[in-house]
């Protein structure tokens, strides 16, 4: 991500120039100059296959379609020239870019945080979502245990979340001391 540090993501999400520290090197905060809030960038480096099969005729990843502005945001899927819907040939690009965009599908939820936008730019997937002001699990499990009273109200926040992304048949497949907030 520090190849990316002070541009400006899909003509709108502007990164800072240094990456936070308190964020990994694969995510930071960004100013989305849209709405003018706050926001979470996530990078997931994609083989270079991605832009020669998943990009369509304008530069848009497969199933994406261009709002205002050159920004990007899930939308149906564009049939190709034969068709039938383009899907990359590698398996994990083409998982990676269908988990994507059904993070994006799924309505809000206090228990969930939201992603705002998918997008593909330099060979890396993108995805844009809502920056909670909370810290991971795992931070607050370094400093002390829970008591058991507060461990069931965790498990259950989680239990609560993973029910609604079930819901709309998404499988988180990485529910982590760090990644509950």
């Amino acid at each position: 991500m520090d190849d990316y540090a002070g541009r400006v993501l899909a003509g709108r999400y502007r990164l800072p120039l240094p990456p936070s520290d308190e964020y990994e090197l694969t995510e930071s905060r960004a100013f989305d100059t849209y709405s003018g809030q706050e926001v979470l960038v996530r990078q997931v480096p994609l083989p270079e296959v991605v832009e020669a099969e998943v990009l369509d005729a304008d530069g848009l990843p497969d199933g994406f379609t261009a709002r205002d502005g050159g920004a990007r945001r899930p939308g149906r899927r564009t049939p190709a020239a034969d068709g039938g819907p383009r899907r990359p040939a590698d398996p994990v690009v083409r998982r990676a870019v269908e988990a994507a965009q059904a993070a994006a599908a799924v309505p809000d939820h206090p228990r969930l945080d939201q992603v705002f936008d998918v997008f593909a730019e330099g060979g890396s997937l993108w995805i844009v979502s809502e920056l909670v002001a909370a810290r991971p699990l795992a931070a607050l499990l370094a400093e002390q245990s829970l008591t058991p009273y507060r461990a069931a109200e965790v498990a259950s926040d989680v239990l609560l979340a993973l029910r609604v992304l079930h819901t709309y048949g998404w499988v988180h497949r990485n529910i982590t001391a760090r990644t509950v907030l």
